[in-house]
């Protein structure tokens, strides 16, 4: 049974004298397994017609597919560029409303410093004037007072 080698058999490799015995079935069902994954006996490739070439329907199938694959690539870029156009419109858009609405601002500033320097300019006249008229009633009361003055040194006298 061994040969004082360490390798003790597990099956009989020998067989009955055909062949090679149970080695020969093995072999010939491998064959099989294989001929029959591989489409049979013909060769087809899996294609069906028993020619291991592409068939024209193949070959159209491979047109179709790419000629899809550049629309929904068209379609893609159109979506992009149509996207892209919109977000600039809409940048535009905002940064036209900014600048209109920092130009009223700064025209309502400089109305309202023209305001401030208006109202400067009236209340100097006014003050001016409330000057002018403090003077001209204390000269008055002055006059009064030195005519009342006059007025008594000469009934005194």
């Amino acid at each position: 049974m061994n040969e004082n080698n360490g390798i003790t058999p597990v099956m009989p490799v020998g067989g009955n004298g055909s062949w090679g015995g149970d080695a020969f079935m093995w072999i010939f069902g491998l064959l099989i397994l294989t001929g029959l994954m591989n489409g049979g006996w013909n060769g087809n490739g899996g294609n069906g017609n028993g020619n291991a070439n592409a068939i024209q329907a193949d070959i159209n199938r491979g047109f179709d597919n790419q000629n899809l694959q550049a629309q929904t690539r068209d379609i893609l870029t159109a979506v992009n560029s149509g996207t892209a156009q919109s977000v600039a419109a809409t940048n535009q858009s905002f940064h036209d409303s900014l600048a209109a609405m920092q130009s009223l601002y700064n025209e309502t500033a400089r109305d309202i410093a023209a305001l401030a320097v208006g109202q400067a300019n009236t209340l100097a006249k006014i003050n001016e004037c409330c000057g002018v008229t403090q003077q001209a009633i204390m000269q008055n009361n002055y006059d009064a007072a030195m005519r009342d003055a006059a007025t008594n040194a000469n009934f005194t006298a």
